[in-house]
């Protein structure tokens, strides 16, 4: 499997275009919305907070939003579309770190044990289910003469997506998201393009510094990661990609060859696939 190469000319295609960013105050959201900025993009970014020290500018806003929400994501979509007159890409990204530790319960003031705190599945699951629903009605029901190769939905995943990793809730979630990815792909084939990006350790202050550097861990700056974004917002080819960064290197692992479907389908001995036979029979 091979390195993916980001040129700096590609990324220029989206000068014009409108992006909406969920999770756009902080770590890769932000990173991504400074990206677009620079490159002419029209930016609107949602978050419960906006940026340290936010000016909004004619091509650079805030809206508050919690994902979580239906009213209030559905209410931050069409704000975003009154303010430029049009959404061209969604960077679904809005997320929280861990929040429920299994190995801990605790009980309510009847002595019962108390539910599991639900928050990092709420937010990085059911907000990322919301943001897809609102990014492919707004994105499909655009009026404009444009090829569906000019509008794209990317989305937030993680390196923990698919492999172990012991923060129950958190990759649970992000299993989730990379199951939107794949759940999504052949439905919106020819109508809205959709891939996603899988960043491994990314400073976005989630979760501190300290412990990776005690481990010699590299921790990679945001703005790495916004390069993936923004790559798969210009790349009108590109339509179920999953692009893991690491450090400054990028590969593609979804479709790629060697990747994790045609891996799949190596286990799975060549028969037909359960895609397929879905496609066939709905």
């Amino acid at each position: 499997m091979s390195t993916l190469e980001i040129p700096d000319d590609l990324l220029r295609e989206i000068t014009g275009k409108t992006i909406v960013i969920t999770g756009g105050s902080s770590g890769i959201g932000k990173a991504t919305a400074d990206l677009c900025i620079k490159l002419g993009a029209l930016v609107v970014i949602g978050d419960i907070t906006p940026p340290p020290n936010f000016e909004a500018t004619k091509r650079y806003k805030f809206l508050k939003v919690d994902v979580s929400i239906w009213e209030s994501i559905r209410g931050f979509f069409a704000q975003a579309k009154d303010l430029f007159g049009r959404i061209d890409h969604v960077f679904v990204n809005a997320g929280v770190a861990p929040t429920t530790d299994f190995l801990n319960h605790t009980l309510d003031s009847d002595g019962n044990i108390a539910p599991p705190n639900l928050r990092t599945i709420n937010v990085n699951l059911i907000g990322a289910i919301n943001t897809v629903w609102l990014a492919t009605y707004y994105l499909q029901n655009d009026t404009r003469e444009s090829s569906p190769a000019e509008r794209s939905i990317v989305l937030t995943a993680s390196a923990s997506s698919f492999q172990n990793f012991r923060a129950a809730d958190y990759t649970t979630a992000k299993h989730g998201v990379l199951g939107i990815l794949r759940g999504l792909v052949g439905k919106l084939e020819g109508k809205v393009r959709i891939n996603a990006i899988a960043p491994s350790w990314t400073a976005t202050g989630l979760i501190p510094p300290e412990p990776f550097e005690a481990l010699g861990v590299a921790v990679q700056n945001p703005k790495v990661v916004a390069r993936s974004v923004v790559f798969l917002f210009a790349s009108g080819t590109r339509h179920g990609d999953l692009i893991y960064s690491r450090d400054g290197i990028y590969l593609e692992i979804n479709r790629a060859t060697g990747g994790l479907l045609e891996n799949t389908e190596r286990l799975l001995g060549g028969v037909m696939n359960e895609d397929e036979v879905y496609r066939r029979i709905s």
